[in-house]
């Protein structure tokens, strides 16, 4: 196996252990991050979104998701394949939000492209 291989399998076993059990992701999030950095692709995007889950599900203040969320918004902007796979995840928070669950929050960002 290669390096590449080896990082690819290692963070295969994460995403799948972390998008199970969002708890486990606080022992293994730098190493993910790391890894998914490396990786790239949709692996990068299932870590990713695993994160903002187990955010959503014990967050640490009243911004934490929607920072998390508009991060990957941000960074997936150019690319509609992964845009459409957070679109289900925004929809969550929106809903998670309305029932009270999260806290409602708007953050502005000030790095973002004018729209046309």
């Amino acid at each position: 196996m290669t390096k590449g291989t080896d990082a690819k399998a290692r963070l295969a076993t994460l995403v799948l252990q972390c998008e199970r059990d969002h708890a486990a992701i606080a022992s293994v999030r730098d190493e993910a991050d790391a890894l998914a950095a490396k990786v790239g692709g949709d692996l990068e995007l299932r870590w990713r979104i695993a994160v903002v889950r187990a955010c959503m599900s014990d967050p640490p203040d009243g911004d934490a998701v929607r920072e998390l969320y508009g991060e990957l918004v941000d960074r997936y902007r150019d690319q509609p394949e992964q845009l459409a796979a957070l679109r289900a995840l925004g929809d969550d928070i929106r809903r998670m939000e309305a029932d009270g669950t999260l806290p409602s929050t708007l953050v502005a960002r000030s790095d973002r492209r004018p729209r046309r």
